[in-house]
């Protein structure tokens, strides 16, 4: 008698062959989204390591499963490389490869990155909780308005921001460098964003942070792809880890598949059914392109 493991395993193995033209028409349909987010998290898998990359919308989940976590990953599942919108992430410096789209960070990840700095040192703080409640305010601003910001609004939100910057930045004086070889002094310091990496983001990548004042499709946050990594977290919660590489790749394909049909408000028993009878839903991607 085959264990419950193998009947899950060969339930997958066949169910993932029945949808390689889904999983194509969801990543075409995300390509072509305005808006995506994307993140990547570690897996084990035979003893292993590996990461389990998604790119989502509300209504498109998908997920690839690589040995590595950056660019070359990213380019063999193929949707960032052809993606021109705008792509809502978090400060992983693979992402930056990708110039043909608009950037947008989580500002979740910022905002904790703020309240580390001033757990290390409670002087950061005359300018990080001010910062922190601005783009809260911000937040709030745009979530209340019918439309895009008026232009005073968001230039008094520009020099407020640009201010507690430059405030940041004085307190915060790039460290000394070496007489002898002209590199960085470095001392050793806590797990995290120092201030002056976090200040020279702010200050660099303005636009990339306020990016959802200025486009409301763009969301304030990269929660959603977190919330659609959940799933993968709580798989390997249970069964400690995947024992093949081919045996996590079934499972991202029958996920994707799955997570698309209920964030397009089908049941999972149903849409299961149709997978095994050898009909999968037909998703409704054509609309799809101009959801956020």
């Amino acid at each position: 008698m085959r264990s419950l493991c193998g009947d899950r395993s060969t339930a997958a193995r066949l169910s993932s062959g029945k949808l390689s033209r889904t999983e194509l028409r969801i990543k075409a349909a995300l390509r072509d989204s305005p808006v995506i987010g994307v993140d990547e998290t570690g897996l084990r898998v035979a003893g292993g390591g590996g990461y389990i990359h998604v790119a989502r919308t509300e209504r498109l989940t998908h997920y690839a499963f690589d040995m590595r976590r950056g660019k070359a990953a990213m380019d063999e599942t193929g949707i960032l490389p052809r993606f021109t919108g705008t792509l809502v992430r978090d400060g992983f410096s693979s992402y930056m490869w990708y110039g043909q789209c608009r950037h947008s960070l989580c500002n979740a990840h910022l905002l904790r990155d703020l309240v580390f700095d001033e757990e290390v040192a409670p002087n950061q703080k005359v300018w990080t909780t001010p910062l922190s409640k601005l783009l809260l305010k911000i937040k709030s601003k745009v979530a209340e308005v019918d439309g895009e910001l008026d232009e005073p609004v968001k230039s008094g939100f520009l020099r407020l921001y640009d201010r507690l910057v430059k405030k940041a930045a004085s307190l915060n004086p790039p460290p000394p460098k070496s007489v002898a070889t002209g590199d960085v002094l470095r001392n050793k310091s806590p797990a995290g964003p120092t201030p002056c990496s976090l200040i020279k983001r702010l200050q660099c990548r303005r636009d990339e942070v306020l990016r959802f004042m200025a486009d409301r499709s763009v969301p304030f946050d990269n929660n959603g792809s977190e919330r659609d990594l959940r799933m993968v977290k709580l798989q390997q919660k249970i069964s400690g880890c995947f024992r093949t590489s081919d045996g996590v790749r079934n499972f991202c394909r029958v996920r994707s598949y799955l997570s698309t049909a209920r964030k397009q408000g089908h049941s999972l028993l149903y849409s299961l059914e149709r997978v095994l009878a050898g009909k999968p839903l037909l998703f409704q991607i054509a609309e799809l392109a101009s959801a956020t």
